[in-house]
């Protein structure tokens, strides 16, 4: 029985290379995509047009699309045009911003001010501190991973952050993925982006908001599960 490629994408200031580990364990197709949005002309339309590109050059047919953090943005653009190819959303502590919004539009008023002004001034990316990015993305990493996530994190451009979105999808199966140890996005939030989808399916992991890093072995198996079952349901249809 053919299953669908699980496709996933990363959040903020990291890359695919934050997937190597869930990869190894799936017992399903599995790919992770750079998400080409470090230029001062990306857009959510845009990225996902050159996502989709992608896929189409290595003949991808149906998917899994695994969008986390910030990669939230990109899941209704993504899901219009893949259409009947998109078989389940997955969001692992993904920001869902309101229909037609933009990622800011899912933060607070202070937090949405104060983001739109530090992009002003800083046309040549955003990133935050190494101080910052531990207390907020490494609490539960190990001293070496944690060592690697700052030292590879990059700087990131408004588009993804500023620029609106298509309205969510509402026709296709979808999970949302709740690190219950989340510093960055925490639970409270999470909820009330999960508020915002379709009748979703919620898992909990007892991880922090890089749970791909943290227990890749328990990521793997969620997303195993989705795609198996994605696969039958296909077949039963």
């Amino acid at each position: 029985m053919p299953y669908p490629t699980t496709v996933l994408l990363h959040g903020a200031g990291v890359g695919a290379w934050v997937w190597a580990c869930v990869i190894e364990r799936m017992a399903t197709p599995a790919l992770a995509l750079d998400v080409p949005c470090r230029h001062p002309g990306a857009t959510p339309e845009q990225c996902a047009q050159e996502l989709i590109a992608e896929l189409d050059r290595r003949g991808i047919d149906e998917v899994v699309i695994v969008a986390h953090s910030l990669a939230g943005v990109l899941m209704p653009e993504l899901a219009a045009r893949l259409g009947a190819r998109l078989r389940h959303c997955v969001y692992l502590s993904a920001v869902v911003p309101p229909s037609g919004g933009a990622f800011v539009d899912a933060l607070g008023p202070v937090e949405r001010t104060l983001l739109r002004l530090l992009f002003r001034f800083n046309r040549n990316g955003l990133k935050p501190g190494p101080a910052m990015i531990r207390r907020e993305l490494c609490d539960d990493l190990d001293e070496a991973t944690a060592m690697q996530v700052v030292s590879r994190y990059a700087a990131e451009f408004p588009g993804l952050y500023l620029t609106p979105c298509r309205a969510q999808p509402v026709r296709v199966p979808s999970t949302y993925l709740r690190p219950l140890r989340d510093r960055s996005l925490a639970p409270s939030r999470q909820d009330a982006m999960i508020a915002r989808l379709q009748d979703p399916q919620v898992r909990d992991l007892d991880a922090g908001h890089l749970a791909m890093l943290s227990m890749p072995a328990q990521v793997a198996r969620q997303l195993t599960a989705i795609a198996l079952a994605s696969g039958q349901e296909r077949a039963a249809a």
